[in-house]
């Protein structure tokens, strides 16, 4: 491996460890495996014409038999060549996830449609710019006949009181938009990189479920990610970092991740490797590819307070995905963005 691709390995590694970890809003472990989800100008950046993502995540599943947590994910989305003497093209996609909190008591439902313009920069086709829009729905259902207030015990401590909370309605729902632009360069054969930055929520839609209380919106954020794929003197051997550092509403959050990658044969490579929230979770991780198929399994050690003692319990997550080709063509020397 030559000099500049261990500072590009250093970089990657350095920009996560000089930062802090907390969170909220939507997140996955694997991260890189929604990546309508991460940025929507990642819409159609596909090494071929079509790619479909399926993610399901369950967590503190050991608190209830249905997980306090249980949010699964589906995308799909495509690569449109604009003409035939152009090497720029198009990309769109639509992005399902329904967040469920508490075995269901408090739903999240997220229904968005995004579309790119992915520009190329070079006549060899290594270097890339990306621009993605992304609008659609958030809806938004409180269950309130699963949850209990503190007026509801009487003096005993049993529950059976009438509460006096009023809800203006258990369901709201609001439009949702979202920008980014990602670079994204192939220089040879053994590595390649994407730098990408977004912002959720420019409608800063209303969430109100009481009555008499103040317009409380949804706040947006920012999401910065970086990864890359730098193969290593053994030629079956890839390191796979990823990075995602987000801040929304003054919480900070950030996934540090570096997968290996190892071709057994031409066709099945074994992914496996591991990464850390910062201050959260370490996280463990076990897959493979096979013809255009990626099936991931990730773990995640609790390691923060809300931990129970001698009980590193966390989240499970799995994930499947299948990029394909409409029409059979003849690969580019270099891996890039294809049609």
């Amino acid at each position: 491996m030559k000099s500049y691709q261990y500072i590009y390995i250093i970089l990657f590694l350095l920009l996560g460890f000089s930062l802090t970890l907390k969170g909220q809003d939507i997140h996955f472990s694997q991260f890189y495996n929604m990546p309508l989800q991460l940025n929507p100008s990642l819409s159609g950046h596909i090494e071929g014409t079509y790619r479909v993502k399926l993610i399901y995540r369950n967590q503190w599943s050991s608190i209830t038999s249905g997980g306090v947590y249980s949010t699964p994910g589906l995308s799909f989305d495509m690569n449109f060549k604009l003409k035939e003497e152009s090497r720029n093209s198009l990309g769109a996609g639509l992005l399902f996830i329904n967040d469920q909190t508490g075995g269901g008591d408090f739903n999240n439902l997220v229904i968005l449609a995004s579309a790119a313009y992915h520009m190329n920069l070079d006549k060899k086709e290594k270097t890339y710019l990306s621009f993605g829009v992304q609008g659609g729905m958030i809806s938004k259902r409180l269950d309130t006949n699963a949850l209990i207030f503190s007026d509801q015990f009487d003096n005993s401590g049993n529950v059976g009181m009438p509460t006096m909370e009023n809800f203006a309605n258990t369901n709201i729902s609001g439009g949702d938009l979202r920008l980014g632009v990602t670079f994204s360069s192939y220089p040879s054969n053994k590595m390649n990189y994407k730098l990408g930055v977004a912002y959720m929520h420019l409608l800063q839609s209303k969430e109100i479920f009481l009555t008499n209380t103040a317009t409380n919106t949804l706040p947006g954020r920012v999401a910065v990610f970086a990864e890359g794929e730098f193969k290593t003197k053994n030629p079956k051997l890839s390191i796979l970092p990823e990075i995602l550092f987000m801040t929304q509403a003054s919480i900070n959050q950030i996934n540090l991740t570096t997968n290996l990658g190892y071709q057994i044969s031409p066709d099945f490579e074994l992914i496996f490797g591991g990464g850390y929230r910062l201050s959260d979770a370490a996280i463990v991780g076990l897959g493979f590819g096979f013809k255009g198929v990626e099936l991931m399994a990730t773990y995640d050690i609790n390691i923060s307070k809300l931990n129970p003692a001698s009980q590193y319990q966390g989240g499970f997550e799995i994930s499947l995905g299948y990029i394909g080709r409409i029409k059979k063509e003849v690969d580019p020397t270099l891996p890039c963005i294809r049609f």
